[in-house]
């Protein structure tokens, strides 16, 4: 908890270092993503992006959320898993009309649970067991925006690290202006 503290404290003043302009034009995309990750879970996941952009900010803000689709492999045993990111991507002034590339980073939260259902047994009954765990770790963000007028594909990688789950995600998605 102390991580998510002190990381918050850095990121308000990241937000207050930043010179507020009067006229700063901000643009908002969101959409939806989907990939695999290739780290701990190995599973597939399905999720949305967001991309707040501002004149006033050098980077672009990227929220997101994943849901991905956990199996135990054991009946009468139930896991879920998603994550929650908010990074800050920076975007590459390559002079193309293709496509922008970015890199970045930010915060990852990982939440992981499982719960088990009750049994009934000629011995006795057992009661169901619940876990979860929320884990803290750092994002490593790099990918590509394709330009397509008001729809925007983007294909990108993401590496978080510094917790008890390592995530190794190959994404892809589609943005729409706001």
């Amino acid at each position: 908890m102390r991580k998510l503290s002190v990381l918050t404290v850095l990121l308000a003043l990241f937000f207050l270092a930043v010179p507020q302009q009067a006229d700063a034009q901000t643009s908002i995309e969101v959409g939806p993503r989907l990939g695999i990750d290739l780290g701990d879970l190995e599973e597939f996941f399905i999720g949305a992006d967001g991309r707040i952009t501002s004149d006033a900010l050098p980077v672009v803000i990227n929220p997101a959320f994943d849901y991905y689709f956990v199996s135990s492999g054991v009946d009468g045993v139930d896991v879920s898993a998603f994550t929650i990111d908010i990074n800050a991507l920076y975007e590459f002034g390559i002079d193309n009309q293709a496509f922008t590339p970015y890199a970045g980073g930010g915060l990852g939260i990982v939440r992981f649970s499982s719960s088990t259902e009750a049994v009934d047994t000629p011995f006795g009954g057992f009661g169901g067991v619940s876990a979860s765990t929320t884990d803290v770790g750092l994002n490593l963000v790099g990918g590509a925006k394709f330009e397509a007028g008001n729809l925007q594909p983007f294909a990108q990688a993401k590496i978080n690290v510094g917790g008890d789950f390592t995530l190794f995600n190959l994404m892809g998605g589609l943005l729409f202006s706001f």
